[in-house]
């Protein structure tokens, strides 16, 4: 079982704490998903866009809520049950049939809010022409986007930024990045985030839903994958 021995965990991991350095990619949740009471919606687009784009067009962004951080912990444990469950039994999981008979949960790191940021996004201007930046891809060619804008936060009193992008013709904002666990803890190629709307213009950005591009567990999606703009240079452990 190469490919689950590398990529997941057969049997869940208890310790709170454990870390499984070397060749193990932690899975994260997946992005772009609505919060509807905080569940999965696991009604995915199909097609030619899913292959391509790879899983941020499989899923469809999450929708403002009050105060996301209310009960952050306890909905953040059911999302990460729900995440398994898909893979497991969704329709549209990335792993291969053998791989789903045999799985028994993704791994992850210990939940920890404060890598729960809210901020705002300083976006970029549109005239009089857009920025343009082509990403990398698990294929021979790039995949053109849009930036969007900046989202810059404070981590042991360093300030941080990442790069937010958007889709050529418009779409769901992505952001990809590395760390410093990308290659020993978690994927060589970086992992994406999800960006959460919330109140008064702000959004909400969470590295415990930090998650794989599919093509980690599948040869047939299409991911674009962050550039040194988005290496952070510290480690998210989330």
């Amino acid at each position: 079982m190469g490919f689950i021995k590398s990529q997941l965990v057969i049997s869940a991991t208890s310790s709170g704490h454990g870390r499984k350095r070397g060749a193990l990619a932690r899975s994260r949740l997946v992005s772009g998903q609505r919060f509807l009471g905080w569940r999965w919606a696991f009604s995915f687009a199909v097609g030619l866009g899913l292959l391509i784009a790879g899983p941020e067009a499989a899923l469809p962004q999450s929708k403002m809520v009050d105060d996301p951080m209310i009960q952050r912990e306890e909905r953040l444990k059911t999302l990460r049950k729900e995440r398994d469950l898909f893979f497991k039994e969704g329709s549209s999981s990335p792993l291969k049939e053998k791989e789903r008979k045999e799985f028994k949960g993704l791994s992850y790191y210990p939940i920890d809010l404060r890598y729960a940021l809210i901020g705002t996004v300083a976006k970029y201007p549109l005239e009089p022409k857009p920025l343009y930046v082509t990403l990398p891809t698990n294929r021979e060619t790039g995949k053109r986007f849009v930036k969007y804008g900046q989202f810059k936060f404070k981590w042991e009193g360093r300030e941080q930024v990442l790069q937010i992008y958007r889709p050529l013709g418009g779409g769901d904002l992505f952001l990809p990045f590395t760390d410093k666990t990308s290659g020993t803890e978690t994927f060589s190629k970086g992992r994406y985030l999800p960006i959460e709307p919330v109140p008064d213009g702000k959004v909400l950005i969470d590295f415990n839903r930090a998650y794989n591009p599919f093509c980690q567990y599948h040869e047939k999606y299409t991911c674009p994958f962050a550039t040194d703009e988005n290496r952070l240079e510290i480690e998210i452990r989330a």
